[in-house]
């Protein structure tokens, strides 16, 4: 896909909604697209974590595995949302297995590229990484959740210091 066709699809994606056209066509020449079909892994968990993916089209499932319990869906990634965080805060492992439910369209970015654009351009590189602070947090309160139904609703209680 030429920079130009990559640019059109960076415009129509949610995740980069309402950025400067002028910041997304210079990261236009540092993206691909990639396709992968159903049933397939985009990655697997401890894999080394290089790239960064945003969903064009398709559902992909996050799960986490473990050799006692087997795998655990923790939240299903759809289109205009961003997956593959961890080479953006410095993890050098992935920590979750992503399985695709559908054909899945995406743009692929190498993490340490999307980390010096975003240094090189300080506007558009809080933008982006204020969004993947909310993907975060999206991801930390799915596992949350997680906890819960395996532990019940009722946790232990702790005594908290109050002024």
């Amino acid at each position: 896909m030429s920079d130009q066709a990559i640019l059109e699809t960076l415009k129509e994606v949610a995740f980069f909604e309402g950025m400067d056209e002028s910041d997304l066509s210079r990261l236009a020449g540092i993206a691909k697209t990639v396709e992968f079909p159903a049933n397939a892994d985009i990655f697997k968990e401890f894999d080394l974590a290089k790239d960064v993916f945003v969903i064009i089209s398709g559902e992909v499932s996050l799960v986490s595995c473990t050799p006692a319990s087997g795998c655990r869906k923790l939240m299903t990634v759809q289109a205009g949302e961003m997956l593959g965080w961890s080479p953006l805060v410095g993890r050098p492992r992935l920590h979750d297995t992503a399985h695709t439910l559908s054909p899945i369209n995406a743009i692929v970015f190498d993490g340490q590229q999307i980390l010096t654009f975003c240094e090189e351009h300080p506007k558009f590189g809080f933008q982006f990484m204020h969004r993947a602070a909310k993907v975060l947090a999206e991801r930390l309160s799915a596992t949350r959740l997680q906890l819960l139904d395996i532990c019940g609703v009722r946790l232990p209680e702790v005594p908290v210091d109050t002024d």
